[in-house]
């Protein structure tokens, strides 16, 4: 939950989002639901439901990913579940633990940003057959609630099980002033620009967030939110119900907007009734009607202004998104002492903030344009695409001049794009062809007003050197320098070498008996100069000036006598970045052929086989279960890894089945592991 605070010494905070973890670190599913004593509450609580949630956020010019929980409470024999917003925001994957400890998949009906509430759908065809049917919490009236009326907080903190804490109402409409506690934003919205929220003293904690308020008598009187130094904030269950109720018929709620921003009546008007227009957006219903700033507003549509402060700013805001769009609503207003009615007929609201998109061949997030950042950015029309994050490494992080968070990107090569669809398209278009996926662009970018011309070179995919080196001469062993003192404390007189410490299995290093001990004096009777602990290198130089297959007389030192043994050098092995190599976009996680160092470095057998993980992207699918660098696959869905067209089969007949899991053994540090990737966030949204 993203907060602007004015003052920090105000501790507000949020439940639902202050225990997102990396996904790898999710804990276990909870056991089966606690004994409840009192008959009330034990009704109510198969009615709960924990939420876990893989969300997706810009972060380095791509979409990573994140683990995070909250709580929710079942509405409808149909699985509707209510929770806050701020719970499902930015939500790719959904999946509800249940009072039993069983879980079901999810999906998002709609979210209210302005109110934090969002209503997900279980996918009760994953219930067992015969399951009994779900226990449904009813709605109370919360605008009967009292001061000091007994409540109770359910939900799951800390992400572990449902439970209960026990309180009582301090402030059934509390308004959070600005000067104090800062506005609540969340996607671009002031949530407290509409919520009057019930104050309590239920204790919640981190993971409570979307779970249900309830009174004595078992019914939903709040949706728990936020917290407050120690007490809770619950939204208003009558609230809560119309917006659930929007969300589940429409998708999402529908509001009118006259484009007037209200604040409250100003001290040095001598306070009173009504609120204040501070703004009045330019071409709005609300201008049209000929409303100006400065007017005092006193009532909508018949409906007084309350006159309590703050309170009338969320009233106001109330009254004008109570009305659907197209209606024609009188506002009452006081402008130079003289009282008159304007006519404002509403326009849709439209959301402050549009998705997060992922571009690929930009190295960037990107978001279409709304009404609100075309305002507050003073853009002149909605033409363009908002850029929201990019990757230094990237096209646009490289681009000249690099493209910058909060440039609106106008035209590639001259061509216009209005809106993240079209940029998609064409970005595919231009790339399809690309000699070696890579095309150079020219981007026409606005920046601080400004139009600004910046080459990008565009690419379909990572970069990765594979130009064959040549290879030359090789001893299948690694050594240490002889220092000075090393050379003393062997019995050694002799002012350089290099001190054998592994023998690589099947080389003609072991072929020709050489071990672990011998120290180097000389090749071909050229002395081997290793004197210093930096002169790590001096021994592999100076084979690298021999051909491959040559024999080399050896003069060695071993166990007190002085040796000659030929050697026959082989050719280097094949280097990491030459050997083939696999990326799994979706998935995010690359894997190539065991190089011969890998089997070195990692101490695998030679008789070793799989594909190693050669990165995981963090915070992408494939880190998200757990798969790590250097994690060695050694079977994909049971079946033996040995090439990566193994692997791409498995992956691809995984794909094609639908499946909802692909499981990997991987060897990891000596022993083995199942790694089981969620294939399900993966495939493309119907």
């Amino acid at each position: 939950m993203r907060f602007s605070l004015r003052r920090v010494a105000v501790v507000l905070f949020s439940f639902g989002l202050a225990g997102a973890v990396p996904a790898a670190a999710a804990p276990a599913a909870p056991a089966p639901g606690p004994a409840v004593a009192d008959p009330m509450l034990a009704k109510l609580f198969p009615s709960i439901v924990r939420i876990e949630v893989i969300r997706l956020r810009p972060s380095d010019g791509r979409l990573t990913k994140q683990w995070t929980a909250g709580s929710g409470v079942i509405i409808s024999a149909a699985g509707h579940v209510l929770t806050n917003c701020h719970v499902t925001e930015d939500g790719d994957y959904f999946r509800c633990y249940l009072f039993d400890g069983t879980h079901l998949d999810a999906k998002r009906i709609g979210e209210d940003a302005l109110t934090d509430l969002a209503v997900l759908q279980l996918d009760l065809g994953q219930r067992a057959k015969g399951a009994p049917p779900l226990v449904v919490t009813a709605f109370g009236d919360s605008d009967k609630l009292t001061a000091g009326e007994v409540v109770f907080a359910l939900g799951s903190p800390g992400f572990v099980a449902q439970s209960v804490t026990r309180g009582v109402v301090a402030n059934p409409s509390m308004v959070l002033p600005e000067q104090s506690a800062g506005r609540f934003l969340l996607r671009g919205e002031n949530v407290g620009a509409l919520v009057r929220w019930i104050l309590h003293d239920a204790q919640i904690f981190g993971g409570n967030s979307g779970g249900p308020l309830v009174n004595s008598k078992g019914e939903i009187i709040g949706i728990n939110e936020i917290g407050v130094f120690n007490l809770g904030g619950a939204i208003p269950g009558n609230l809560a119900r119309s917006v659930a109720e929007s969300i589940i018929r429409d998708g999402r709620v529908i509001r009118g907007w006259s484009g007037v921003t209200v604040q409250p009546r100003l001290e040095a008007d001598g306070g009173g009734a009504g609120v204040i227009a501070g703004d009045v957006a330019k071409g709005s219903p609300a201008e049209t009607a000929g409303l100006r700033p400065g007017d005092l507003i006193f009532a909508v549509g018949g409906t007084a202004v309350e006159s309590a402060e703050e309170k009338a700013v969320a009233h106001f805001n109330r009254l004008e998104a109570g009305h659907a769009p197209g209606t024609e609503v009188a506002f009452e207003v006081i402008r130079a002492g003289a009282r008159q009615t304007l006519k404002v007929k509403l326009t849709p609201r439209e959301p402050a903030q549009a998705d997060d998109v992922e571009i690929g061949g930009w190295g960037a997030v990107v978001r279409n344009l709304t009404p609100r950042v075309a305002r507050d950015e003073r853009l002149p029309d909605l033409q363009g695409v908002w850029i929201e994050n990019i990757r230094p490494s990237g096209p646009s992080g490289q681009a000249e001049p690099v493209l910058r968070r909060e440039d609106v990107l106008l035209s590639v090569d001259g061509q216009k794009v209005a809106n993240v669809a079209e940029l998609r398209a064409l970005t595919e278009r231009l790339l399809k062809d690309a000699p070696k996926g890579v095309r150079p662009v020219l981007a026409s970018v606005r920046r601080d007003g400004a139009v600004i011309s910046s080459a990008v070179e565009l690419r379909a995919v990572d970069s990765r050197n594979t130009t064959p080196q040549v290879r030359k001469a090789w001893l299948g062993a690694s050594s240490q320098p002889l220092t000075p003192k090393l050379a003393a404390r062997l019995g050694l007189k002799a002012e350089g070498g290099a001190r054998l410490t592994r023998i690589y299995p099947g080389t003609k290093a072991e072929a020709a008996g050489l071990q672990v001990g011998d120290v180097i004096l000389a090749l071909d009777g050229t002395e081997v100069a290793a004197r210093r602990a930096e002169d790590t290198d001096v021994l592999a130089r100076q084979i690298r000036q021999y051909k491959n297959g040559a024999t080399v007389a050896f003069s060695l030192w071993r166990e007190g006598n002085k040796l000659e043994v030929p050697v026959v050098l082989e050719e280097q092995p094949v280097p990491a970045a030459e050997l083939p190599w696999h990326n799994d976009y979706q998935l995010e996680f690359s894997v190539r052929e065991i190089a011969f160092d890998d089997r070195v470095r990692l101490q695998l057998p030679t008789t070793a086989a799989g594909v190693l993980v050669e990165s995981s992207a963090p915070a992408g699918w494939a880190s998200l279960a757990g798969l790590r660098a250097d994690d060695l696959i050694e079977t994909a869905d049971g079946v033996a890894v040995q090439a990566l067209a193994d692997l791409k089969r498995s992956r691809d007949a995984a794909a094609t089945a639908g499946k909802d899991w692909w499981v990997l053994l991987v060897r990891r540090r000596g022993q083995t592991l199942f790694v089981e990737i969620n294939l399900k966030p993966t495939r493309p949204k119907s």
